[in-house]
């Protein structure tokens, strides 16, 4: 089951929705693609991410895996669709799809596995599919490193749809009826939500349209640095997902032990200077080490924030989840438009790099400001 988790993860995230960032630099390069078209792109990709997540969340689905299913379909379709024009509207429309089905593939798998893993009392362990974002943003990188220079972007799309594909057969775990939810009505909402949650969405927000920055413009930034044109990259992408796997692993695990905020926090600080390394210097090693950190931060505060909103929501887990998903998810549409915009009028996203890291810094403030609010140890130290 966690491996099928995996591989589901590998396919609705890192490929569907995460091959869009090292495609953005040979686009570019052909001339079918300016960076402020590709900041619209990846917003109008989250935009369907987030009302895919939210359908999705309040849409009681007893059919889980069938919708999963037919959604694989759609997204493997849209990478199958990219190179058959290069018209922006069509790809517009096409992104807008593939966020929307990304959302649904990514929340219909997710409970599948942890209902499945919490009848046999290891929910715990529902946080290791997640690693499958990184080894898929890992692919995506390692697939258009190996393509540059023996092919054009067409075809380039046309592999991600061959291996969205080809990894199919690994996510099929038969019908989903042994792992339906129950159809019984739900039990009263009496245990309220901690209002310490408007404060975990909030900071959620700022994280969103800061850690997208690097989530859309990463590979055009490092091969714009003269020293690791032509490959770093497409080198420094697969660097990050490599590195979110062991950081997802990690923030999850000891999640439980440590407390949430004892790990966001500190995850927060690495996440804001995985920006700032690549805004101040040009040093290969320099802006390797940030795409590392940026890697091994981003995907687990995700874990994290998600997790604690479940513990803080009382009765009311739908709300709160969508509550924060929502904010993260309107960060998310914001931040690549505006540094799409903003590197093509000042020719380099240092600006916007920047922004991002005093994003960090104020999700970091807005989280110990509830804290000094609500000095529950329950609370400030979950």
């Amino acid at each position: 089951m966690i491996a099928a988790g995996v591989t589901a993860m590998i396919t609705a995230m890192g490929l569907a929705r995460f091959s869009f960032t090292p495609m953005i630099s040979i686009m570019a390069k052909a001339d079918v693609l300016t960076v402020a078209q590709a900041g619209e792109l990846a917003s109008l990709n989250y935009a369907g991410y987030l009302a895919g997540s939210l359908f999705f969340m309040f849409y009681r689905s007893y059919k889980k895996l069938t919708w999963f299913y037919a959604l694989y379909a759609v997204n493997a379709v849209t990478l199958l669709m990219m190179p058959f024009s290069e018209n922006y509207l069509f790809w517009a429309v096409l992104r807008t799809i593939s966020g929307f089905a990304s959302a649904g593939m990514f929340i219909l798998f997710s409970a599948v596995v942890l209902e499945h893993l919490a009848r046999d009392n290891r929910a715990h362990l529902a946080g290791l599919i997640y690693t499958g974002i990184g080894a898929g943003i890992f692919i995506s990188g390692l697939s258009v490193l190996i393509m540059t220079g023996y092919t054009g972007w067409q075809n380039m799309w046309i592999v991600f749809f061959i291996e969205s594909m080809a990894l199919f057969p690994l996510c099929f775990i038969g019908s989903d009826r042994e792992y339906a939810s129950s159809k019984t009505d739900a039990p009263a909402e009496t245990t309220p939500m901690h209002p310490y949650i408007y404060f975990l969405g909030t900071a959620y927000f700022f994280m969103g349209a800061a850690y997208i920055v690097n989530g859309t413009f990463l590979v055009v930034i490092i091969n714009s640095i003269e020293d690791l044109k032509g490959f770093g990259g497409y080198a420094a992408w697969m660097i990050t997902g490599l590195s979110a796997i062991p950081g997802i692993v990690y923030l999850s695990m000891t999640a439980g032990r440590r407390g949430y905020l004892t790990n966001l926090i500190p995850a927060y600080v690495v996440l804001g200077i995985s920006c700032v390394l690549p805004a101040v210097s040009k040093n290969p090693a320099a802006v390797m080490l940030a795409a590392a950190l940026y890697g091994a931060t981003f995907l687990g505060i995700v874990s994290l924030t998600v997790a604690f909103s479940r513990k803080l929501a009382g009765s009311h887990t739908t709300f709160a989840v969508g509550l924060v998903t929502s904010a993260f998810g309107v960060g998310q549409m914001l931040g690549p438009v505006a540094a799409g915009y903003s590197a093509q009028m000042t020719g380099s996203f240092s600006g916007a790099l920047l922004v991002s890291a005093v994003f960090c810094a104020v999700s970091i403030a807005i989280l110990l400001a509830g804290c000094s609010i609500y000095r529950r140890r329950n609370v400030c130290r979950s």
